[in-house]
């Protein structure tokens, strides 16, 4: 049995101890994995740390088991599916596209298809959402400013199980992100946070993912879900091997999917 490990270059180059502690954790249980930034032959399974539309589709169409799958790589790459996915499960911020948008002042605006904060503004006034706009080289969506500003909390999944919590902080930007210069502490859910996250892990049957919350007064509030998660602050900040859990279940998947 051989696999991938799907990259695009410049993510490759930034996430290379991930590539390849996944390699060798696929390789310790027994299962051989190719990292590649192009998929030109038909591989018994494919571990996506891109989405990439062309690249899922090519592996449906020849029944190539996907980590993630294709169905969720589609949703949670697009904040505006994720909303409509996840709203009537999970307590959500009220979101529009920006094209329809008649929120009041300030609003958060949002790139559908970005990543990482970087694509994430603060709108103070009509002004602001103009020039935000004119420069949006994506369909964005727009949400009001909820929870804790600077403050939120990333559940890592694999499979069904939630992982570990990250409460990630900011005290010069109303981003918390890690990637952008936040720290992060763990963070222990309560059983209440629990269920929220095993709930929204059944819908979607992720493989593995990052669940972003903000902090509402009266609880979690889903913010958006990291299909292609990284896990930097996972290891600066706990001694949990995260990467080999993933390994883990990919192998126990593919087992499992051999003898059905």
């Amino acid at each position: 049995m051989k696999g991938i490990i799907v990259y695009d270059r410049e993510s490759l180059k930034k996430n290379e101890f991930f590539a390849t502690k996944l390699k060798s954790d696929l390789s310790s249980l027994g299962v051989a994995a190719e990292i590649t930034t192009k998929v030109d032959f038909k591989p018994d399974f494919a571990v996506m740390r891109v989405y990439d539309e062309r690249i899922n589709a090519y592996l449906d169409g020849m029944n190539v088991p996907t980590f993630n799958s294709s169905k969720v790589a589609a949703i949670c790459n697009d904040k505006w599916k994720t909303y409509l996915h996840s709203k009537n499960i999970a307590p959500m911020a009220p979101t529009q596209r920006a094209e329809e948008c008649d929120m009041p002042y300030p609003r958060i605006v949002k790139a559908r298809h970005g990543h990482g904060g970087s694509e994430v503004f603060w709108a103070q006034t009509q002004a602001d959402f103009d020039e935000i706009m004119r420069n949006m080289t994506d369909s964005a969506i727009v949400q009001p400013p909820v929870g804790k500003r600077g403050r939120d909390l990333r559940v890592y999944v694999v499979g069904k199980e939630p992982v570990v919590a990250m409460l990630r902080k900011s005290d010069v930007d109303f981003r918390s992100n890690f990637s952008l210069g936040g720290r992060a502490e763990r963070y222990s859910l309560s059983d209440a946070e629990e269920r929220l996250v095993t709930r929204i892990a059944e819908l979607f049957d992720f493989d593995f993912a990052g669940i972003d919350f903000l902090l509402g007064e009266d609880g979690l509030i889903l913010n958006e879900i990291e299909d292609v998660v990284g896990c930097r602050m996972v290891y600066t900040y706990t001694d949990i091997d995260i990467i080999k859990k993933y390994a883990e279940h990919i192998v126990c998947s593919l087992k499992h999917i051999k003898n059905t």
